[in-house]
């Protein structure tokens, strides 16, 4: 930062900027009420202990959970929806600390806990008796084929709804599930199977993860499942769980997602998890990607082009978002962007480099359109309602962002950057900080321009391009003509003449109006920006 202040004021201003982001996101964080909480308790472990049926919609759970004490504390809370005046809701039956009943109140959407005041360090485990029917986070329903089924949806934080926890993807945890179904059901959740037992008209599937996850990825599936396990050059145990009357279509579609898993582990890192199960499910979203359980919506296959790009976005989050979380929802990036940009390289090996190309640009297109709505930075700490965080600035944009960061650093260096990173905060939690800590420690560059202006900073460049050709000279001026911000960046330029020929030309552009002579004895026919697409831009015309 010392040195950035030395080069200009531009560079002051960028510090200035830096240091009021900091304050203002921690004023932010601060002003959640979790914010209190994360400095408080730290859950290791729930054991869910759920019970279904088909006569009614209510769900039965016993949670176990396991807390260490970050300080000494007489009170802590839990998030779990109340029973509202619908009927929908949970209502607690009662809890006990160890074997002895604890001290709560229900209300707010939280279990609030009156406690022995704890050691700093301690760890205490409280098990938490409870029923009723979702509203939400558990959608119970019934697919396209009119069959009833039940399926965990609970990104951003919607596992409240129907699992009492720190709702949060700061608090990770290990989980397993315990689910007492009618016996015509299969079950899937994250992680391994450890046992599934068949007590005549019902089954107990108990499945059990060995690495830490975020509630949003906490979910099982229930339905009638058609299952088939794929074999793959990499050992890892992968399965498609489709709805039987969707058995021979489904499993030949669905057989699509050992290409990105291959791609993924070759190139990147080993696979995560203990198992990838790919399921077909009720979804609210195109896919879902839950740690090891992936949910894809039950009609994703209308589109045969569109379902690999999702399989592929899906199976990269694995990676991206789901082994390294972000810390706090506005970082969203750091999972969607993730995911976006790592689809976009899998279609590039898969297809070549025109295939990458024209993906790029229809994203280019669709956060270039987003603007018109909204104009925002990538990480937008205006944004309270989370969902809102699933626009093109988290997705296109961003991966945008590491389509340019790849361009700065070389192919070579940028996976470096990717690897150092991911095996760095693997099943742990990350802020846009983190990412250019390591992006900087290993080009020995300072990034903060760069990741100031296209991720803090909304908009984009909008460039103006005019001529002038004179005494056998062209000049060709390059003006920014948005207002709100100059950016900085390196502009290739492919000139055109008349006869065929061609010069190619990379301009730094720093000011909002930048100028370059050419000497030459031909007219020009044509001046294109950015011929290879390696810039977020728009053409003003």
């Amino acid at each position: 930062m010392i040195n950035c202040l030395k080069k200009n004021i531009k560079s002051f201003s960028i510090y200035l900027f830096f240091v009021l982001f900091t304050y203002f996101s921690c004023e932010n964080i601060y002003s959640q009420n979790h914010q209190l909480r994360y400095n408080s308790i730290d859950v290791l472990n729930y054991k869910f202990e759920l019970t279904v049926n088909d006569s009614s919609d209510v769900i039965y759970g016993i949670a176990t959970v396991k807390i260490s004490f970050k300080t000494e504390l007489d009170n802590f809370y839990l998030d779990l929806k109340n029973t509202d005046e619908t009927g929908f809701g949970m209502s607690v039956d009662e809890i006990f600390e160890s074997d002895k009943k604890a001290s709560y109140t229900h209300r707010n959407d939280k279990i609030e806990f009156s406690i022995s005041k704890t050691q700093k360090g301690e760890i205490r485990e409280y098990k938490i008796k409870y029923h009723g029917i979702p509203k939400d986070g558990l959608i119970i329903s019934k697919n396209i084929y009119n069959e009833r089924v039940f399926f965990g949806d609970n990104w951003p934080n919607r596992a409240f709804h129907w699992l009492p926890t720190v709702d949060h993807p700061s608090d990770k945890a290990l989980v397993e599930f315990i689910v007492k179904a009618p016996n015509h059901y299969q079950v899937v959740s994250n992680g391994s199977l450890i046992e599934e037992i068949n007590m005549g008209s019902n089954i107990i599937s108990h499945w059990q993860t060995k690495v830490p996850l975020p509630t949003k990825l906490m979910v099982v599936g229930i339905a009638r499942f058609a299952r088939q396990n794929l074999a793959n050059p990499n050992n890892i145990p992968v399965s498609s769980w489709v709805y039987p009357q969707f058995r021979d279509e489904g499993f030949k579609e669905y057989s699509i997602a050992l290409k990105p898993l291959d791609y993924y582990t070759s190139y990147l890192a080993p696979f995560p998890f203990s198992k990838l199960a790919n399921v077909q499910s009720k979804t609210i979203y195109g896919g879902m990607e839950n740690a090891s359980c992936i949910f894809y919506s039950e009609d994703t296959l209308k589109d045969k082009q569109y379902y690999e790009l999702i399989f592929a976005h899906e199976i990269a989050h694995q990676w991206f978002g789901d082994a390294v979380s972000e810390l706090n929802w506005h970082h969203i990036w750091l999972s969607e962007g993730f995911a976006t940009y790592f689809t976009d390289l899998y279609m590039e090996h898969q297809y070549g480099r025109d295939t990458l190309v024209k993906q790029l640009v229809k994203e280019r297109n669709k956060a270039l359109k987003y603007t018109n709505k909204k104009l925002a930075p990538i990480i937008d700490t205006t944004v309270t309602k989370y969902k809102d965080l699933l626009n093109p600035n988290s997705y296109e944009k961003a991966g945008w962002f590491l389509h340019m960061l790849r361009k700065e650093l070389g192919d070579e260096m940028f996976w470096d950057c990717i690897k150092t990173y991911y095996q760095k905060y693997k099943y742990s939690n990350v802020l846009t900080k983190d990412f250019q800590e390591v992006v900087e420690n290993i080009s020995k560059k300072d990034f903060s321009e760069f990741f100031n202006q296209w991720l803090y900073q909304k908009g984009h460049p909008v460039l103006k391009t005019d001529t002038e050709f004179k005494n056998k000279k062209l000049k060709i001026t390059i003006t920014q003509v948005q207002e709100h911000f100059t950016f900085t960046f390196p502009l290739d330029i492919e000139i055109v003449f008349e006869d065929g020929s061609t010069m190619f030309k990379t301009i730094n552009i720093h000011d909002k109006v930048t100028s370059f002579t050419v000497t030459d004895q031909q007219q020009v026919k044509n001046i294109i920006l950015d011929p290879n697409t390696w810039l977020f831009f728009e053409p003003y015309y």
